[in-house]
């Protein structure tokens, strides 16, 4: 009787719906057994024989076969997986004991604990991973991901989709935020970039980037935002406006922005009018402007028309494509270039590859019927001509969209360096259509270039560069008129770094002793005291002595000029921090936009724009982490 009332109340029963019925093991092992009682305590858990046929799942309350597959409760007892052994598998005492291996240890562990360093590790990597590579959040649900995480961690549980996008990246972007301000707060100056872009889902994300250079002297960028206009059904420059002050007055730096730069659109420039923001529109979209224009004239759209006829030719036919790959006899083939409209060097990439492969071009074409004309002689050397002029255009696009270096102070020295290569060029064309591209193209420089040397953001910048100063100008009169305006912007600095009161200065302590001079010098001494020197002085001296200084090489970068400075230029050493952080063109904002068009991908077409912008805001400013 005392049998079944020792016996648990909850009767271990399988999931597959299998009773055991049996007796639990521990009494039959205190059962008398040759007239003596075996009072031994019960077996630790999980040291019984039992586990080595069977194995937990990982809710830890039940267990399954590993010889048969059949799964049953285990409240803390062995009694009725050992009875399934002995009914389903009698002979389990005589199969092999599985060898205690590495292996098994890690496949038969449990999963990290939600609170563990190992599993927040684990869930930050894979959202650094998520961001900076643009993996859609629905990446954890592909069979082929999972597989691969398993193998290399089987303790790491994937985190669902929801945990990635509402809890992880928050956590990340708020993490980056807060670093990004502390870097921010202890700016003095600083540039944006800003421009548009229309979603494939048909929404409207202007985007801020932040330009700067840190105490070690290093030239940084940082995405502010990548949020829909506040008004989204109006684009006009007040409602732009009201946009950029809302991100500038979040980050803290309105008032610490020297310079907006952007597209050519009257919007743009309107709206850094009533923002009271200097203006400086973006040099590559200036040269874009006055290469169109001369990809527009007629005797440049004829030629044009027939390379672009026979690339989609090529395109279009796979026999021919593969003709005109076999014609070149290489092992690694050249491939036509299409052009794109809205990319003028895209033009040049394609009048490139024809002249490269004209011949196998001709060969094709001429021995396949219904194909294109090819090009005549006169062509191919009006297209010699045509790319000699667009080259130094893509050098001086190429040279002015760097992110890493300094390149507004390259804006006036490019600028001269076009008009003068174009000018050389002029001599050297074979058609007449390529004289007269040459010609179009030195006024076009004139009237959309030129006024770059009258603005003050790109005449400073080429000022205090040590490498061009004075010599980087096409006109002395621009040179000097920029000159003057530095002399009153160091001295405006001066004055403000100073304590003194109604701007002078003594250059000698008054208290001068007056009875140790000799009698007949006392005038010289009351001279020198009433010497006074002002802020406009200092600022010249200190100017003076930079100009006159020898220019630096071109390969030298001129952060790390100043930055090794002596402290004699101090003032102009400040004055190039605050003017240097200009960008000269707005590529970086453009740049957002190809990454957003990853973001906004057809996996991903409907995520919510507050989620845009944090995946953009993590994955451009990823170097914030490393910074501090």
């Amino acid at each position: 009787m005392n049998r079944y009332l020792k016996r648990p109340n909850d009767i271990s029963t399988s999931i597959s719906i299998e009773e055991t019925g049996n007796e639990n093991e521990e009494e039959r092992e205190n059962s008398t057994i040759g007239g003596e009682t075996n009072k031994s305590k019960r077996a630790r858990h999980g040291f019984s024989e039992v586990w080595n046929h069977f194995q937990k799942t990982t809710d830890k309350r039940n267990a399954k076969c590993q010889l048969c597959g059949k799964i049953y409760k285990t409240s803390g007892n062995t009694s009725n997986l050992l009875d399934h052994l002995k009914r389903s598998h009698p002979s389990y005492n005589q199969l092999p004991k599985p060898t205690k291996t590495i292996d098994n240890f890690f496949n038969n562990s449990v999963s990290y604990d939600t609170e563990s360093a190992r599993k927040k590790e684990l869930d930050k990597a894979l959202m650094s991973l998520i961001a900076t590579d643009v993996q859609p959040f629905s990446v954890v649900e592909d069979t082929g991901f999972r597989d691969f995480v398993r193998c290399l961690d089987p303790r790491y549980v994937l985190p669902s989709r929801n945990t990635l996008k509402n809890v992880l990246m928050v956590n990340m972007y708020n993490e980056t935020k807060s670093k990004l301000q502390t870097i921010l707060n202890g700016l003095q100056h600083c540039a944006i970039t800003t421009d548009l872009w229309t979603s494939r889902a048909n929404e409207s994300y202007p985007t801020v980037t932040c330009h700067f250079v840190t105490k070690d002297f290093v030239l940084r960028t940082a995405v502010l935002s990548t949020k829909k206009l506040l008004c989204s059904t109006n684009h006009n420059a007040e409602n732009i406006s009201i946009s950029m002050r809302a991100v500038l007055e979040e980050w803290g730096l309105m008032e610490k922005v020297v310079a907006v730069v952007s597209d050519n659109a009257s919007s743009m420039l309107k709206a850094c009018e009533l923002l009271q923001k200097r203006n400086l529109p973006c040099f590559a979209h200036t040269i874009n402007l006055v290469v169109q224009d001369c990809l527009a004239q007629d005797y440049v759209k004829t030629t044009l028309g027939k390379c672009k006829k026979i690339v989609s030719y090529f395109k279009s036919s796979t026999i021919s494509y593969e003709k005109f790959k076999a014609d070149q006899g290489r092992d690694m083939p050249h491939s036509l270039k299409q052009e794109v409209p809205t990319r003028w060097n895209s033009a040049l990439r394609m009048v490139e590859s024809i002249l490269l492969t004209n011949n196998s071009i001709s060969n094709v074409l001429l021995m396949t019927p219904k194909a294109p004309l090819p090009l005549t002689a006169d062509d191919i050397e009006f297209l010699q001509d045509l790319k000699q002029l667009l080259m130094p255009f893509d050098s001086a696009t190429v040279q002015t969209s760097s992110s890493a270096a300094v390149t507004i102070s390259l804006v006036v020295p490019l600028t001269c360096g076009l008009f003068k290569s174009l000018d050389e060029l002029k001599s050297a064309m074979k058609t007449s259509e390529g004289h007269q591209a040459c010609i179009f193209l030195l006024e076009r420089i004139k009237k959309r270039l030129f006024p770059y040397e009258e603005r003050t953001v790109t005449r400073l910048g080429t000022l205090l560069d040590p490498r061009f100063k004075k010599e980087g100008f096409l006109f002395p009169s621009n040179a000097d008129g920029g000159t003057q305006f530095l002399q009153n912007v160091l001295s405006g600095m001066n004055k403000n770094n100073t304590m003194e009161q109604d701007n002078l200065e003594p250059s000698c302590s008054k208290n001068i002793h007056q009875s140790s001079q000799p009698p007949l010098l006392k005038f010289v001494g009351n001279k020198i005291a009433s010497k006074v020197r002002s802020h406009q002085v200092d600022a010249i001296i200190s100017l003076r002595q930079y100009s006159e200084n020898e220019n630096a090489a071109l390969e030298i970068d001129p952060l790390q000029y100043w930055k090794n400075s002596s402290g004699q230029m101090s003032l102009i050493k400040s004055c190039s921090l605050r003017h240097l952080c200009v960008p000269a063109t707005s590529t970086e904002a453009e740049r957002m936009f190809s990454k957003t068009g990853a973001i906004i991908s057809e996996r991903r077409s409907s995520l919510k724009p507050k989620n845009v912008d944090m995946l953009l805001f993590v994955n451009k400013n990823c170097w914030v982490s490393k910074e501090l």
